[in-house]
């Protein structure tokens, strides 16, 4: 399920050929749909552009004033902060290199989506196989919620592309951890995901869990103390730029405040955010059944296998990290757009399950088998898409939608 040959350098070329037509065709594809786009400047779409704005005409010394600004009003608190700098300045740049705008901004969206099917094949690569990775990605390309995000001037397809690197650069850095150039490539990743959305940070329990296993179990060279170091220094790294961006510590404190306990406070989190970690599962189902339910069956097999002595490395790092995000995340307010990164070990992992079920014997017949039910998988995942973001213009993907949508509660397309 895990291991593979090193493919040959035409096989390679071949691989990524592929992948790039299917980032292409996506592309294009989302592109044509962009002018159909709703916005709402007033809500999250308008922060972000005033930052991309104000950082883009005044470079990073506008910082403090955004933090100033931010903390000005308690109208503002509900809304995205000033700490998610990582965006602030990417998004700065691609606006003084296109125009600083919301469109620019859902531009940027489609660019880290497509950007994340070209990082998926290049890691699933390394790790499955280019046929394996090929059908991972042909997935993920193809997520549902993924591809309504990509089409939005928000935060979400750039947060899941730098979270993904954090992932995969860290599987990389467990395989060989004396390596300097992967330790750092780690820690970079990590550091720039945290500033880019501060909840990234709990993307370090699953890891750490995961890189425990490797060491205690596995019995993977994994050194305890530089791997806790590799996990600790981006988060005091972090804070050190939020404190000089912000200014102060004072204001960087009241600020992270704010994050935290604004929830609490905020009608649309309380009316449309509560309820129990299952919450995620169910919205995912709702989203995208099919491409679900074949993920998540694929999570509790690895887990079941790893309980009788059946360890696949990735696989459980990927399942890990999908139960681990869960459970991290209960505590606060659920939204899918949160937790859109668990798009890719479900479909990764669905597709180790069906290639393991079809394919494992190499026949032509089952391997056709098998990249038949991916296909299916990816054609239900784009009717959803068409569905829920294209015929009823869905904006954010609240469990109120997707039950409208599923026609569970009363809805017309628009609504």
């Amino acid at each position: 399920m895990e291991t593979s040959s090193k493919p040959s350098l035409s096989q390679q070329l071949l691989g990524w050929g592929v992948a790039l037509a299917l980032a292409v065709f996506v592309g294009m594809a989302l592109a044509r749909t962009l002018g159909e786009v709703r916005y709402q400047p007033t809500s999250d779409e308008g922060y972000y552009l005033k930052y991309m704005r104000d950082v883009g005409e005044q470079g990073l010394g506008a910082f403090p004033d955004l933090f100033r600004y931010y903390l000005g009003d308690a109208r503002h608190h509900i809304f995205p902060p000033p700490s998610r700098v990582g965006f602030a300045v990417v998004s700065a740049a691609w606006g003084v290199a296109t125009e600083a705008s919301l469109p620019a901004l859902s531009k940027l969206s489609l660019a880290s989506h497509l950007l994340l099917i070209l990082a998926v094949y290049g890691f699933a690569s390394r790790w499955f196989g280019v046929a394996r990775a090929l059908l991972a990605t042909a997935l993920v390309a193809t997520s549902t919620l993924c591809l309504g995000l990509a089409r939005h001037a928000l935060t979400d397809s750039f947060i899941t592309l730098s979270q993904f690197l954090v992932l995969a650069l860290f599987v990389e850095y467990v395989r060989a951890p004396r390596s300097l150039a992967r330790t750092l490539a780690f820690g970079a990743a990590f550091t720039f995901a945290i500033l880019t959305k501060e909840i990234a940070v709990l993307l370090a329990v699953p890891l750490a869990a995961w890189a425990a296993v490797e060491r205690w179990q596995a019995g993977r060279d994994v050194p305890v103390a530089r791997t806790l170091i590799v996990l600790a220094a981006p988060v005091v790294a972090t804070i050190l730029v939020w404190v000089v961006a912000a200014g102060s510590p004072i204001l960087l404190y009241r600020v992270m405040r704010i994050v935290l306990l604004s929830p609490a406070t905020n009608d649309y989190a309380i009316r449309y955010g509560s309820g129990g970690w299952f919450r995620y599962p169910v919205d995912e189902l709702l989203m995208s059944p099919t491409a679900t339910l074949t993920g998540i069956a694929a999570v509790a097999i690895a887990l079941w296998r790893w309980s009788r002595r059946e360890y696949l490395s990735v696989p459980v790092c990927l399942s890990l990290v999908y139960v681990g995000q869960l459970l991290c995340l209960a505590p606060f307010t659920k939204n899918l757009r949160y937790v859109t990164l668990l798009e890719v070990p479900l479909r990764v992992l669905a597709v180790l399950l069906l290639w393991e079920l079809f394919a494992a014997e190499r026949s032509r017949t089952r391997l056709a088998m098998c990249c038949a039910a991916v296909a299916l998988l990816c054609w239900t995942s784009w009717s959803d898409y068409q569905l829920i973001w294209l015929k009823f213009h869905g904006y954010d993907p609240i469990t109120a939608l997707l039950v409208g949508v599923r026609e569970l509660v009363p809805m017309t397309p628009g609504n």
